[in-house]
């Protein structure tokens, strides 16, 4: 007798705690369903580029990057967002001299053009406002860099003593092996 009571107790006790659970379960699932689905006003929105007015054309401002001793290497035109650096034309920097392609253009331009990438990946800005750049050359001399939407000015202070220090150790590889 004594143990149909207590197997009557036990089992009236596990119908309850399943009803609990089957209640919690229900409250589980329209959790996940209301975070999972989004109403389109909820969704973030995706940048859109603004259209200003063009202003007139600004002059480009040109700095000049020159060696500690003060030889002229090139002369950088920023234009914001962008930025021309075109060499001396009497000094011939070919892109095959290190430090250019190994520490200029992929630990410093290429790695700027990765986080941009991944910014955009993530909708942070649009493609168009992602930093692009091309070397434009003369066989394998170089005659111009050319960076579009450098960023901040952060960003083209790095890119202008990156670049005069690259150049500068260009500059003494061609008159250490004359």
């Amino acid at each position: 007798m004594e143990l149909r009571t207590y197997l009557e107790t036990r089992l009236k006790a596990l119908e309850e705690e399943s009803e609990r659970l089957r209640t919690l379960s229900k409250i589980v699932e329209e959790v996940v369903i209301s975070k999972s689905f989004r109403v389109a006003e909820t969704l973030q929105p995706v940048p859109t580029k603004k259209v200003a007015p063009t202003p007139p054309s600004e002059p480009a401002e040109s700095i000049p990057l020159k060696t500690s001793q003060g030889v002229l290497l090139a002369d950088m035109f920023v234009t914001p967002p962008n930025v021309r650096i075109v060499p001396v034309e009497a000094l011939t920097f070919s892109v095959n001299t290190p430090p250019f392609q190994t520490f200029f253009i992929t630990r410093i331009l290429e790695s700027m053009k990765v986080k941009d990438d991944e910014a955009v990946r993530q909708g942070q800005f649009l493609p168009e406002d992602a930093l692009s750049y091309d070397v434009v050359t003369e066989g394998d001399v170089i005659r111009e860099i050319a960076v579009r939407n450098y960023g901040d000015d952060r960003r083209l202070m790095e890119i202008k003593s990156t670049c005069r220090w690259t150049l500068e150790k260009m500059y003494e590889r061609i008159h250490l092996s004359e």
